[in-house]
C-alpha cells in the first residue's frame, strides 16, 4: 500500500520533502554527543604483558589514544613519586648533617613508619594527555607534601633515627622504580599498537625515555650503594637483565648449533644428491650458516630488549647508497655467480687466473683464495678472474710433458733420439698410451734440438719432468753426447796494405 502511495506522488514533491527534512536531520545528528570512552586496560596496572597485547589488538585509534593517556598518567604519577622520595632522601641528609650528636638515642618509633608509601600524590585525571596542564599532577605540590611528611618524621629525632628514615626512603625508591618500569613496559605495548594504527606516539616515548633509568648520587655513598643494591635484587632490574642475558646467550647457542647442523646437512645433500662443485657446495653451505647466524643474532638482540626496527630501517634506507659505493664489490659478486655457474675450476685445482698460479683453496662471492706452491695465500677478486683467461692446469687426468734437449752438431742425433726414447720408456710413471714422441725438431744456432713428448698422469707431471731431465743428462754423459752452450764463431780477416 505504501509503495502504491509513493508511486502516485510526484517526484518533485518527494524531493521537496527530503530537502526540507535535511537540515532537521543534520541538526539532530550534531546535537548527539559521541559516547565517552573510558580506559579499560589500566584497571589492573599489573596486567600481564601477553594479556595486554591481546586486549589492545582490536581497539581503534581513538580507543588506543585513551588507553595511552591513562597509562601515561600512571607513569607520570609514578615518576613524581620517585622524585618526591629522592627529595626526601636529600632532606634526611640535610637534617643528619645539621643535627648535633646526641648523647642518648632518641625515640625512633617514628622511623618505623613507611616513608614513601605515605607520600601524597594527587591522582591524575582520566585521559590526561602529555602537555595537558589541567589534568597532570603538579610535581611542586607532591614535593612540598613529601618534604612536610619527612619534616614531621624527622622532628625531634636523633641522627641515627633519621638514618632509619633514609633507609626506608631508599628502599621505597627501589620499589617505585620497579613499578615505574612495569608501567613503562605496558605503555610501550599500547604505543606500538597505536603507532601501527596511525597514531602519534613520539611525545609519549620521549617522556618515557626521559624518566627511565636509575640516578646515582656520587656524593652520597650510602644512597648510591642502596640504589645499586635495590636495582640488582629487584624483579624489574637485575633479575630481569640477568634473565635477558641468559636468553641472549641461549639464543646464540641454539642459532650456532642449528646453523652448523643445517649447513652440514645441506653440504651433504649437495654433495651426494645434486653433485655440484666443491666450491659451490662450500659457498652455499657457508651462506646458509652465516644467514642463520645473522638471524639468530638479531633475535638474540630482541632478548636484550633492543629495538631492531630502527636498525633494519636504516639498513634499508642506506641500501642504495651502499650499492653505489660498492659497485666493484657487486661486480665481484656477479663474477662469482658466473664462476659458480660455469665451473671453470674447483677446490684443489691448480689454476692460472688473474695473474696468479696456485691451488684453489676456497671462494666466496667476492674473491677467490689461492695457495701458491711456496705456501702463500693470495686473495684475488672474482672480477679479475672472470674477465681474464682462466687456465685450469689440473682439469684433466692426463697431461703431456714437454721436454727439449740440444746436442752438438758433431754428435749423432739418431743415437741421441734412441737414448732419449729408451730412457722415457723405462720410466714407470710414463704412460704407454699415448705413445711418447721423440724427434729432432730444429737446427738452432748452436745446437741440434730434439723434442720429447711423453704423457703422464696430471698428478705425476712434475715428477716425470724432473726425473726424465736428470736421466737423459746421465745417458748423454755416459755416451759422450755433448749439450752445447750458445757460441759464436768470429772470423778475423787481415788485409795487407797496398
Amino acid at each position: 500500500m505504501h509503495q502504491d502511495l509513493m508511486s502516485r506522488l510526484p517526484q518533485s514533491f518527494i524531493l521537496t520533502v527530503l530537502l526540507s527534512l535535511g537540515p532537521v536531520l543534520s541538526s539532530m545528528a550534531q546535537d548527539q554527543e559521541p559516547p565517552e570512552i573510558h580506559p579499560v586496560t589500566t584497571s589492573d596496572p599489573e596486567i600481564p604483558l601477553a594479556s595486554l597485547r591481546i586486549m589492545v589488538r582490536p581497539l581503534d585509534q581513538q580507543e588506543l589514544q585513551v588507553e595511552a593517556d591513562a597509562w601515561f598518567s600512571l607513569l607520570k604519577q609514578k615518576a613524581q613519586q620517585i622524585a618526591a622520595a629522592r627529595l626526601g632522601v636529600q632532606k634526611t641528609n640535610q637534617v643528619m648533617a645539621a643535627a648535633p650528636p646526641a648523647e642518648a638515642p632518641a625515640d625512633d618509633s617514628a622511623a618505623d613508619e613507611p616513608a614513601a608509601d605515605n607520600l601524597p600524590a594527587d591522582e591524575p585525571a582520566e585521559d590526561a594527555a602529555p602537555g595537558d596542564d589541567d589534568a597532570a599532577v603538579d610535581p611542586a605540590n607532591v614535593t612540598a607534601a613529601a618534604l612536610d611528611e619527612v619534616d614531621q618524621q624527622l622532628e625531634g629525632l636523633a641522627p641515627e633515627a633519621a638514618g632509619d628514615v633514609k633507609d626506608q626512603l631508599l628502599e621505597d625508591v627501589g620499589t617505585l622504580i620497579d613499578e615505574r618500569t612495569a608501567i613503562s613496559d605496558r605503555l610501550e605495548i599500547v604505543l606500538d599498537s597505536l603507532q601501527r594504527k596511525g597514531g602519534e606516539v613520539e611525545t609519549y616515548r620521549q617522556y618515557a625515555i626521559a624518566v627511565a633509568g636509575v640516578d646515582l648520587d656520587a656524593s652520597d655513598a650510602q644512597a648510591t650503594w642502596a640504589t645499586f643494591h635495590n636495582w640488582m635484587v629487584s624483579k624489574e632490574g637485575g633479575q630481569r637483565w640477568a634473565w635477558n642475558l641468559v636468553r641472549f646467550l641461549a639464543i646464540l647457542l641454539v642459532a650456532y648449533l642449528l646453523a652448523k647442523i643445517l649447513s652440514t646437512v645441506v653440504h651433504w645433500l649437495l654433495e651426494k644428491k645434486v653433485r655440484l662443485t666443491k666450491l659451490a657446495e662450500r659457498l652455499i653451505a657457508n651462506t646458509i650458516r652465516n644467514v642463520l647466524l645473522a638471524i639468530g643474532f638479531t633475535v638474540a638482540l630482541t632478548a636484550l630488549e633492543i629495538d631492531i626496527t630502527p636498525i633494519l630501517a636504516a639498513i634499508g634506507a642506506t641500501g642504495l647508497v651502499v650499492g653505489l659505493a660498492l659497485q666493484s664489490t657487486l661486480s665481484n659478486f656477479a663474477s662469482g655467480l658466473m664462476i659458480l655457474i660455469n665451473r671453470p675450476f674447483d677446490v684443489d685445482d691448480v689454476v692460472t687466473a688473474g695473474g696468479i698460479t696456485g691451488k684453489i683453496h676456497q671462494m666466496n662471492l667476492v674473491s677467490t683464495t689461492f695457495r701458491t706452491f711456496d705456501n702463500q695465500t693470495i686473495h684475488v677478486p672474482n672480477n679479475e678472474i672472470w674477465s681474464n683467461v682462466i687456465t685450469n692446469i689440473t682439469a684433466n687426468q692426463t697431461r703431456r710433458v714437454d721436454l727439449e734437449f740440444g746436442i752438438g752438431y758433431e754428435d749423432d742425433f739418431e743415437q741421441a733420439e734412441q737414448l732419449i726414447l729408451e730412457t722415457v720408456r723405462a720410466h714407470e710413471l710414463v704412460l704407454s698410451d699415448p705413445e711418447p714422441v721423440v724427434i729432432t725438431h730444429a737446427l738452432a744456432d748452436s745446437s741440434v734440438n730434439i723434442v720429447c713428448r711423453p704423457w703422464a698422469r696430471t698428478s705425476d707431471w712434475w715428477q716425470v719432468k724432473t726425473e726424465l731431465t736428470r736421466a737423459v743428462k746421465k745417458q748423454f754423459d755416459a755416451h759422450g753426447i755433448s749439450i752445447p752452450f750458445p757460441q759464436r764463431d768470429v772470423h778475423v780477416h787481415q788485409q795487407t796494405a797496398p
